[in-house]
């Protein structure tokens, strides 16, 4: 195949990736941006090649392909976080291509940057430190590191360290190897650019220029004490910034324990893990993950949307990139021709892999954040265009680059070595976190997808045995029940039209949980989620479920609470269970609380002292006085038996919980049986579901099981009902406190009633018995 077809077939090959996911992107917003943008990098990498083909006929035929699929992938991520700044990225990608043919037309362009090596750099130092008189952010806020030149806004560190490379490399080809003295000038320059860099606090910046210095100077003298001296140089800043500056020593603590704070100061880098492991494998696809949950995710932690949305393939992908790029300009410095063009190459490729080892290393928690642009894919015009003057460089070195030089190979080979190392160490690390801990961090309760998922679920309806809603969920803003939300991003609100079913139904609470029925039968409410499922973006819908409640019993039950309580009753509850199914008709609780109002409501219930978020049908434990009496001889039993008064105290269930949808309590019989214990003013305690449970036994002749569901079977083979009288009777529970009970039964229905009272004989449990029997006002 001719050259100029491979190479079409490289830059079509490695543009298709950020043209899939364009279209995707496109479609799903109705907004062709993205389109366009991406057809000005395709015409701008074709128009390359072109040049390229003509001016540097020899030239390395897989970085400038490589390079376009990063920037793709970069102005897909912008599109897809921050599409407000996808022009600028655009018009910094033109000038970047611009420079690349500028650097490119002649092989004279690099003895023109060797020449005029103090020039150049101090040019750059001059940008640099004009930033610090006359710096500028373009947010408005924060750190002033660019300048505003005629509306056009550069970062002069990210410029310097490129021009820095350039003077390196000029100067120590101009000087004997391995003469130390050789050093001295190019530390004046880099202590100057650090103390400007320093004095902004570009903590990221002044990182990638010391490690950058440290390599070309190890590959400029083969000194392999200038690494070890660079490690100390970082280890002892490092210790010596942790002491001194609140900022490097928060970033630090970061670092090290990420999970000490993870909605504070390690928000961001918390976040980024989760979105690595929402991810997974083949990501959550364009547009359905939430990496914008990531502060800066547009600049500082593309990647982090790269894995969330293409997966684990797509970060190994890009890190795949990186690599031809990092080892093909390392083999270029291997096959220079000068002295000169091996530290270039070497420079530019030591470079190039240390930023993208410090950024994406950030990304992943392997290093602190450092806040450095990632090359080709960040968003940042002077770092995009800086990105392709450094592709120009190493296009025009390939192009020159015949055969390699034995001299450099003692100090090539084992940075490039490094470099591949450090590239899969950030491959096993986002395996590590993207596969091996994603199950643990997608269910972190701070991970805020699980919000929004549970906002998107349709959660089944709950119907009361009539068909009547109880509780259904509606688009927030909407009030129809049932009808699916339109949009991709749905929001449901869950309701209740009949607040006076809370005790049983319960509540669901995207802050606070579910409670009742509604925790009950979550797993069934939220609906099951299948592979395919995921694979689609398919919206959770639960399943309806109907409950057992009678409304008319219900509104009966939470009416005689309310009368009760307004005659000057503290609380109580009410149980009315048909005792030949199980199911429960009524269960009331009084204080009780309005599920429609529980976000408002939550602290004031839970700081109210008579405790409305409890169930005192289920869980109010009471002395059951006289009553205690009445059951035991419903079994034919003598209550003043000692000998015996155990054997039937356990026969009625008075020490064990009823199995029941809804959490319930009981307490143990007491070791010993005293008089007290005998008229139910012992420690003995019971709720009212377990006295309609003990009843309905007695009158049925078999075990109970009470339930909220509807569907309960009726047994088709059993004995005549016993009849029974009904009960009215007073336990005292307290000083000048009292609790009211009341049982009685028909054919079908045991009903329980237990009012709190404030003084014995008081009127407000015989209106609420009227009122719980239909005849109250």
């Amino acid at each position: 195949m001719p050259d100029q077809h491979l190479r079409a077939a490289l830059i079509t090959l490695a543009l298709l990736p950020a043209w899939i996911g364009g279209a995707s992107l496109a479609l799903q917003r109705s907004d062709a941006g993205i389109l366009l943008a991406l057809a000005v990098l395709s015409s701008l990498a074709v128009i390359a090649a072109q040049w390229l083909a003509r001016r540097a006929p020899g030239h390395d035929p897989y970085i400038l392909p490589t390079a376009a699929m990063l920037t793709g992938l970069g102005l897909l991520s912008i599109a897809r976080t921050a599409p407000n700044f996808l022009g600028r990225q655009v018009l910094a990608l033109g000038i970047g291509y611009a420079l690349v043919m500028l650097i490119t037309a002649h092989a004279n362009r690099l003895r023109w940057l060797r020449r005029f090596k103090y020039a150049w750099l101090l040019a750059g130092l001059g940008l640099l430190l004009a930033s610090l008189a006359f710096g500028v952010n373009p947010s408005g806020s924060g750190a002033r590191l660019w300048l505003n030149i005629g509306g056009l806004f550069v970062q002069p560190s990210e410029l310097v360290r490129l021009l820095m490379i350039a003077f390196l490399a000029a100067h120590f080809a101009d000087q004997p190897a391995s003469q130390w003295r050789t050093l001295a000038p190019t530390v004046l320059a880099v202590i100057v650019a650090l103390a400007a860099l320093l004095t902004q606090q570009d903590l990221g910046a002044a990182s990638l220029l010391l490690i950058t210095y440290g390599i070309m100077a190890y590959l400029a003298t083969g000194q392999g004490r200038l690494l070890l001296g660079l490690a100390g140089t970082l280890l002892s800043s490092a210790a010596l910034g942790y002491a001194l500056s609140a900022r490097v020593a928060q970033r630090i603590n970061i670092w090290l324990n990420p999970w000490a704070d993870p909605q504070g100061s390690a928000f961001q880098i918390v976040q980024s893990l989760i979105a690595v492991a929402n991810g997974g494998l083949f990501g959550q696809g364009i547009n359905q993950g939430r990496p914008d949950y990531v502060p800066a995710v547009h600049t500082d932690f593309p990647f982090v949307m790269i894995a969330e949305e293409l997966g684990l393939a797509g970060a190994l992908a890009v890190l795949a990139g990186y690599a031809v790029i990092i080892l093909r300009a390392w083999h270029i410095g291997l096959r220079a021709t000068s002295r000169y063009g091996f530290l270039l190459a070497g420079g530019l490729a030591a470079s190039l892999s240390v930023q993208v080892f410090v950024v994406v290393g950030g990304n992943l928690g392997l290093l602190p954040i450092t806040g450095a642009t990632l090359p080709f894919i960040s968003y940042g015009g002077t770092s995009l265009v800086v990105s392709h003057a450094l592709l120009g460089l190493l296009l025009r070195l390939s192009a020159s680059a015949p055969l390699g030089a034995a001299w450099a190979v003692c100090t090539a080979r084992p940075m490039m070595r490094a470099s591949a190392a450090l590239l899969a160490a950030l491959g096993l690390a986002a395996g590590y976190w993207g596969i091996a801990r994603a199950g643990e961090l997608r269910a972190r309760p701070d991970n805020p997808r699980l919000v929004e998922a549970e906002q998107a679920t349709l959660r089944g309806p709950i119907y009361a045995r009539d068909g009547t809603l109880l509780a259904y969920s509606a688009c927030i803003g909407a009030e129809q029940p049932l009808a699916p939300c339109a949009g991709a991003r749905a929001r449901y609100q869950r309701r209740y039209p009949h607040p006076e079913a809370a005790p049983a139904i319960g509540y669901y609470s995207l802050r606070y949980g579910v409670g009742g029925l509604e925790a009950f039968a979550d797993s069934t409410l939220r609906g099951g989620r299948t592979p395919l499922d995921d694979l689609l973006h398919r919206p959770r819908r639960g399943a309806a479920i109907t409950s057992s409640l009678d409304l008319t019993w219900q509104s009966r039950a939470h009416e005689a609470l309310r009368v009760g309580s307004a005659l000057g009753a503290l609380g109580g509850a009410a149980v009315v269970l048909d005792w030949h199914s199980g199911e429960v008709l009524a269960l009331a609780s009084r204080p009780s609380f309005d599920p429609n109002r529980l976000e408002q409501d939550w602290d004031r219930l839970r700081a109210e002292p008579s405790a409305p978020l409890l169930n005192r049908a289920t869980q109010g434990l009471y002395q059951p006085g006289p009553l205690l009496a009445w059951l035991f001889n419903l079994r034919g039993a003598d209550p003043t038996d000692l000998q015996r008064w155990h054997i039937n105290a356990a026969a009625l269930g008075l020490d064990r919980r009823v199995p029941f949808e809804l959490p319930n309590e009981a307490v143990s019989l007491p070791a010993s049986v005293t008089y007290s214990e005998t008229i139910g003013q012992g420690s003995v305690r019971v709720t009212p579901l377990r006295v309609a449970v003990s009843a309905a036994e007695v009158i049925a002749g078999r075990p109970i099981t009470p339930t909220l569901l509807a569907g309960g079977v009726r047994p088709a083979d059993r004995r005549p009902a016993l009849r029974l009288p009904p009960f009215t009777g007073q336990a005292q529970i307290a000083n000048e406190r009292f609790i009211g009970w009341h049982v009685r039964a028909d054919d079908q229905r045991v009903i329980v009633l237990a009012l709190e009272l404030p003084a014995i004989d008081h009127p407000a449990l015989s209106q609420a018995i009227l009122t719980i029997a239909g005849q109250g006002p």
